[in-house]
C-alpha cells in the first residue's frame, strides 16, 4: 500500500510541471456554451461558386466591389438601361454584378454588371449647409465619402442654379434620402430616372409617389415588375420625361434588382443601410429581405448593434426562401 501512495505521488509531481509549461503536449479542456465567432476547424478551401454582388466601385484596375476585385473581360455591361463598355463605369457608381467567385472567393469574373442611377434629373433645391440637394422630389446628401466627376467639385455643386441636370449614385438610407456615393453633371437627357419605393399608389389615376415626386405610369410602354404592376413598398427604377405640372411621366418601370436569376445557395454581397427592422431575423437592404443566423459573424459590431438606418455589408447566400441568410455583417463599412 506504501509504494502505491509513493507512485501516485510521484507520478502527479511529474504531471503538474507539464501542465504548466507552453510546450507541453498536455491540454486542458472544457465544455461550455459555443461562442458566435468564426469556425476555424475546416481547412477546406472554399470552391468557385456564382455571386450576385451589390456595392458602390472601390476601384477601376480591376473592378473592385465589396472588396472583391472582378475581371470584367466578358462582361455585358448596361446604364441607366443601356449597353455600356467598362470605360463608362466610376468609381463610386453602385452597381449590381452577376458573376462567379473565384476559389478562396477573394477575386472573381463578372459576367454582368449593372449600373443605374439613383437620380438623374434637374435640380431644384440646394443647400450648402447642410450639405443636401433636392432633385425632383429626392433628396440627397452629399457626405466625406462623395466622389465627383469633373468638372463639378464640392464647392461648384453648391453653387449650382436650379434646372441644372445632375446623375447621382448612392445608396438610400432608412428615410428614403440617397447618401451619395457620385455626382457628375449631365449635359443633355432625354429620359430622367429615379429610384425609391412606392408609396400612395392609386390604381384608378395609375399614380404613386417616390418620397417628394409624383410618378404616371398611365402610358408606361415597359413594365418588368413582379405581379405585373406596382405595389406600395416596392423599389423600382422609373424612367421617362417631366410633365410641366411636375410629375414624372414613365416609359419604363422595372424592377430595381432583379431577383428571378438569383441562384439558391449562391452567394450574395451587398452594402447599403437597413431600410426596415423589425427583428435581426427580419430586416430589409436594398430591398432585399435579409435574415441571420445563430451562427452569424459580426465584424465592428455586434448582434444588437443592427438597427433602422445602420450601414452595413453582408456576406450571405441566396435561401429558397428569396431571402439572403447573413453567414458575416460589417458595420459602417
Amino acid at each position: 500500500m506504501f509504494r502505491q501512495i509513493i507512485f501516485k505521488l510521484f507520478t502527479l509531481l511529474l504531471v503538474v510541471p507539464l501542465m504548466s509549461c507552453g510546450g507541453s503536449s498536455v491540454e486542458l479542456s472544457y465544455e461550455g456554451p459555443t461562442i458566435n465567432g468564426p469556425d476555424f476547424s475546416s481547412t477546406t478551401p472554399q470552391l468557385p461558386t456564382a455571386v450576385v454582388s451589390i456595392g458602390p466601385i472601390s476601384g477601376l484596375s480591376r473592378l473592385i466591389v465589396n472588396s472583391v476585385a472582378y475581371d470584367t473581360g466578358v462582361a455585358g455591361i448596361r446604364i441607366n438601361g443601356k449597353p455600356g463598355v467598362p470605360d463608362d463605369l466610376r468609381v463610386g457608381y453602385v452597381v449590381t454584378i452577376n458573376g462567379m467567385l473565384d476559389t478562396a472567393w477573394k477575386s472573381g469574373t463578372a459576367d454582368q454588371i449593372s449600373f443605374n442611377a439613383n437620380i438623374i434629373g434637374p435640380v431644384e433645391s440646394v443647400d450648402p449647409v447642410r450639405r443636401r440637394l433636392l432633385i425632383m422630389g429626392q433628396s440627397v446628401w452629399i457626405d466625406a465619402d462623395t466622389r465627383f466627376a469633373p468638372p463639378l467639385d464640392l464647392n461648384s455643386l453648391f453653387n449650382l442654379t436650379n434646372g441644372a441636370l445632375i446623375q447621382v449614385s448612392g445608396l438610400s438610407d432608412a428615410n428614403g434620402e440617397v447618401v451619395a456615393t457620385h455626382v457628375q453633371l449631365v449635359t443633355s437627357q432625354k429620359n430622367f430616372q429615379v429610384i425609391g419605393g412606392v408609396s400612395g399608389i392609386n390604381f384608378g389615376t395609375q399614380t404613386f409617389r417616390i418620397n417628394g415626386l409624383t410618378v404616371d405610369y398611365n402610358s408606361t410602354l415597359v413594365m418588368n415588375l413582379p405581379g405585373g404592376a406596382p405595389s406600395n413598398g416596392m423599389v423600382v427604377i422609373a424612367r421617362g420625361s417631366l410633365g410641366t405640372d411636375g410629375e414624372l411621366q414613365v416609359s419604363e418601370l422595372t424592377s430595381h434588382i432583379d431577383t428571378s436569376e438569383f441562384v439558391t445557395d449562391s452567394r450574395v454581397e451587398l452594402t447599403g443601410y437597413i431600410m426596415r427592422y423589425d427583428l435581426d431575423t427580419d430586416f430589409f437592404v436594398n430591398g432585399l429581405s435579409m435574415e441571420t443566423e445563430f451562427h452569424t459573424i459580426f465584424h465592428n459590431g455586434m448582434r444588437t448593434d443592427l438597427a433602422l438606418g445602420v450601414k452595413i455589408e453582408i456576406n450571405g447566400r441566396w435561401s429558397t426562401s428569396d431571402t439572403v441568410i447573413a453567414e458575416a455583417i460589417w458595420f459602417g463599412n
